[in-house]
């Protein structure tokens, strides 16, 4: 059997162009199957959860249909039972017949001598699913104002202002590691200057070192003097420098 999925990828590779879809496309795939892992697992026990996971892959990733033919026989030989044999009929059965009551998968009324039918629901379309994957993209809409805190002595916001300047030190440029960098801030201490995400900028151990007491604008044009950073990128670290100092003076004034 041709994996649906499979299939696709092999296609859009081979053409470089977005195959056509049947059902899913890759990417509606792997979102489905996130929100089956991520939230239709708190709704399910284990043994129909993983029926879902099989019957969710064979519908999708394999045939491209949300309507199936299964042999309940066929999902048991993927799984094995606590003596290390395949899951027993009945075992598989029950676990289907819970999808079923639960209304994540529909059983088409049978026909003699023919092979039970399931419609396989996505994710998205389980009630329950729906309301969990709303409440996480409303937590996620909901603004944090973290404008105030500590960035210097907090290791995990640490690491924010080195992603902010894509690993890399400001003056410079040069790239720097997690487990090396240091923190300058933009407004002394000794100034009054706050812990803030605005007031700090990450560096390299040499600029760290050479800068000292220099203030940024001229240790900066120092660097590009040295031929360390081209004019290009001293005039786009010197635009950043400006923006930061005016948005850490909004935050202090209270604008």
């Amino acid at each position: 059997m041709q994996n649906y999925i499979k299939h696709k990828i092999e296609e859009l590779i081979k053409t470089g162009k977005e195959p056509q879809y049947e059902s899913l496309s890759a990417i509606e795939f792997l979102t489905e199957f996130d929100y089956a892992t991520k939230y239709l697992s708190r709704l399910l026990k284990v043994r129909p959860f993983v029926m879902y996971i099989l019957l969710f892959k064979r519908a999708y990733f394999e045939e491209g249909k949300r309507t199936i033919t299964v042999k309940l026989s066929e999902l048991g030989e993927n799984l094995l039972s606590d003596l290390g044999q395949p899951m027993s009929h009945d075992v598989v059965k029950r676990g289907v017949n819970d999808l079923v009551r639960l209304r994540i998968i529909e059983k088409r009324p049978p026909k003699p001598g023919q092979i039970n039918e399931y419609e396989v629901k996505l994710p998205s379309e389980i009630r329950e699913v729906k309301e969990m994957i709303k409440k996480s993209e409303e937590k996620t809409d909901e603004f944090v104002d973290d404008s105030k805190d500590d960035f210097y002595t907090d290791p995990q916001k640490r690491i924010e202002i080195l992603k902010r300047e894509d690993y890399k030190c400001f003056y410079c440029l040069r790239e720097i590691q997690r487990d090396d960098f240091y923190l300058d801030h933009l407004l002394p201490r000794t100034k009054g200057g706050q812990n803030y995400k605005t007031n700090l900028v990450a560096s390299c151990r040499t600029c760290n070192t050479k800068k000292n007491a220099t203030e940024q604008e001229e240790f900066l044009l120092q660097v590009y003097r040295r031929g360390l950073i081209t004019q290009e990128e001293y005039q786009g670290q010197k635009e950043k420098l400006v923006k930061l100092k005016e948005e850490y003076n909004q935050i202090e004034s209270g604008i």
